[in-house]
């Protein structure tokens, strides 16, 4: 009997000093990941606010938003709001309006769609230069189709020329209604609404 009690304990000796070594050689195996662990999580965390942060300010930019608010914006700020009002309509936006976008301020991206936009930020009537310039740009952006986005209206010989060339023209009215279609989404699905507001 003693001979078995002697032949436990040394079994419980071995056992727990067998579990010591491979606890420890565990935690050496794994500590000099911890670092990377550590910064791969950080890395989430800001990822994830900047995230927030983007969208806090996408959302801000509707705020208070009106047809006469954006008679107020020069042609950058007109192109930004566009790009914002874009990503809520489920697009990809890439902004590359600046001196050399050849025709093109925006290009939106979908599963299906490569939409190239020229915006047009104008008091008067936009002519057909306009229709040109995104003819031009759907060729240089690979892009599925065209459009051009007004504050205001087009001219006839720019409708005659976007009919009859594919491009997609938003004026005016055609804006306000994206904008609305934006704030009933959000009502919709029981999010705070965007606020924007329509005036002429």
């Amino acid at each position: 009997m003693p001979d078995i009690q002697r032949l436990l304990g040394a079994l419980q000796q071995w056992t727990a000093e067998w579990a010591a070594r491979t606890v420890t050689a565990v935690w050496n195996a794994f500590l000099p990941f911890v670092p990377s662990l550590v910064a791969t999580a950080a890395l989430l965390v800001l990822i994830a606010v900047v995230g927030i942060v983007i969208r806090i300010h996408r959302d801000r930019v509707f705020h208070g938003a009106t047809l006469r608010s954006i008679d107020a914006m020069d042609g950058t700020q007109f192109e930004e709001f566009l790009a914002v009002l874009f990503v809520h309509l489920g697009y990809r936006v890439q902004h590359v309006g600046m001196s050399h976008d050849f025709g093109a301020d925006l290009v939106l991206t979908s599963s299906r769609k490569r939409i190239v936009v020229q915006a047009k930020r104008y008091s008067g009537n936009v002519g057909i230069g306009a229709v040109q310039e995104a003819l031009g740009a759907v060729q240089y952006y690979h892009g599925t189709r065209g459009m051009v986005v007004a504050s205001s209206g087009f001219t006839e010989s720019a409708r005659e020329l976007a009919a009859r060339s594919g491009i997609e023209l938003w004026d005016r009215q055609r804006l306000a209604a994206a904008m609305a279609r934006i704030v009933t989404r959000g009502r919709e699905v029981g999010r705070k609404p965007a606020c924007i507001k329509h005036e002429e």
